[in-house]
């Protein structure tokens, strides 16, 4: 056994933040990267414990994986940890593909065994090749631009002791020292994009030029280390740029982006995108959201159930109602109004039942509609209602109007910046002998 390995092995633990005598939980599935994690803890005389998961994804072989480990650990006497778990159930839940699935049951059982034996950290074999597929594999994707800057030797309580060795380097050092391994399958599956960057696009680029592999790597770390810089840069402008809201206050966005401080900012355009990069929003529809900086005020994009829309002084992102379009209100009937005081109560609307044409509908305002209010000959545009409240455009989806069986407006209503504002129709009455009908705007 090298003495040189085992001293850059070592080199490589303490760049994790690894001290002598800490508690590790090494992850291992038996295949050449991690068998090596465990020879190369178990020859420095490191203190860990290892951990397994068998996800039954290749039958027989999956169960003769975890035999191999399992006789490892009991060969060279180090605590064996292992769970059987299913990804399809989870893959089917959440839509996510089965290396996904997997890839997420398999962190939650490695925190879970870390913190019942309180471990310091949870060490995985990632090294300088599974860092090189990694960029290639965010670049084809189109991920967020702050993603390629891939894996760093820690995250967390994860850590990658072995991100500075190749894969040539590891099967040197394992035929070296004469550690078995096995060889995992369905890594030769072409059906997997990993495994084609792996097997066709890495070897390519190698032939291309010797070295490229170890250049992509480097190039990731150092992206990792800009990207960081820049994150702080933009999170330091987003405070001048974005305005997060206040959900209950009626105005009806998640947040607003000042346009004067975006014009202002070198990040204007990249505080947008990382917003809509973060909502899961795609490349077309994030630049087609850079142009409403110069459209008119009330255009808007939407995605998903996201609306982005641009006002006077600012683009408002806010969510689609998830109520139903129409409903009826909660009401209550008071027969005898002896000991009943008329609550001060703009939300509610009181109204003579002898007058009510049912049903009563409760319903977002429509372009077209018409109001008949108190103190008014004629009748008023709903729109023209808002537009003289002053309504931003973002908000003014959030009206309601309540109708009777005849398609008569009774109530113009809408909440913003915590004030109600409304019109009552002149056709609505109250007869003080008579039973009353009061309804409980929402």
């Amino acid at each position: 056994m090298s003495r040189d390995n085992r001293d850059r092995f070592r080199r490589g633990l303490g760049k994790c933040g690894v001290i002598d005598g800490e508690l590790v939980l090494a992850t291992c599935s038996g295949g050449p990267d991690s068998m090596l994690l465990l020879h190369a803890l178990k020859s420095i005389d490191a203190r860990f414990e290892v951990a397994h998961v068998n996800f039954k994804l290749r039958g027989e072989e999956s169960d003769k994986d975890e035999a191999f480990v399992r006789n490892w650990c009991s060969e060279n006497r180090v605590t064996f940890h292992c769970e059987t778990m299913d990804a399809y159930a989870l893959a089917e839940k959440t839509g996510k593909g089965i290396q996904d699935a997997a890839r997420v049951l398999r962190y939650e059982y490695f925190e879970e065994v870390k913190n019942q034996i309180d471990a310091n950290a949870v060490a995985v074999a990632h090294h300088e090749n599974d860092q090189a597929e990694t960029l290639i594999l965010h670049l084809i994707r189109s991920t967020n631009p702050s993603a390629l800057g891939c894996m760093p030797n820690r995250t967390g309580d994860v850590i990658r002791p072995m991100l500075n060795w190749t894969r040539d380097e590891i099967i040197a050092w394992l035929e070296e020292d004469g550690v078995e391994y096995r060889i995992d399958s369905s890594n030769k599956d072409g059906k997997y994009t990993r495994n084609r960057i792996r097997h066709e696009v890495l070897p390519l680029l190698e032939n291309i030029r010797t070295g490229t592999t170890g250049h992509l790597a480097d190039w990731a770390n150092r992206l990792r280390v800009q990207a960081n810089a820049v994150n702080d840069s933009m999170s330091e402008a987003s405070r001048d740029i974005v305005e997060y809201c206040d959900l209950d206050s009626g105005d009806g966005a998640l947040c607003k982006l000042d346009l004067h401080a975006m014009g202002n900012s070198i990040w204007g355009d990249l505080v947008l995108d990382r917003l809509l990069v973060e909502r899961s929003w795609p490349i077309g529809s994030r630049e087609e959201a850079m142009i409403l900086k110069r459209a008119t005020v009330g255009a808007q994009i939407s995605y998903g159930t996201d609306i982005l829309r641009r006002e006077r002084a600012h683009i408002s992102l806010s969510i689609a109602s998830t109520y139903p379009k129409t409903f009826e209100l909660e009401r209550q009937t008071i027969d005898d109004l002896s000991g009943h005081d008329f609550p001060n109560d703009p939300s509610i609307l009181w109204v003579g039942v002898e007058d009510l044409v049912e049903p009563i509908i409760w319903r977002p305002w429509e372009h077209g509609d018409k109001l008949n209010p108190t103190g008014m000959e004629g009748s008023v545009n709903i729109s023209d209602l808002l537009t003289q409240w002053k309504v931003p455009n973002g908000v003014k989806d959030s009206a309601h109007v309540l109708v009777d069986g005849n398609g008569e407006i009774l109530w113009a209503y809408i909440t913003f910046e915590n004030t109600v504002l409304s019109r009552v129709s002149r056709n609505v009455k109250v007869n003080l002998g008579g039973a009353i009908e009061a309804f409980k705007a929402v």
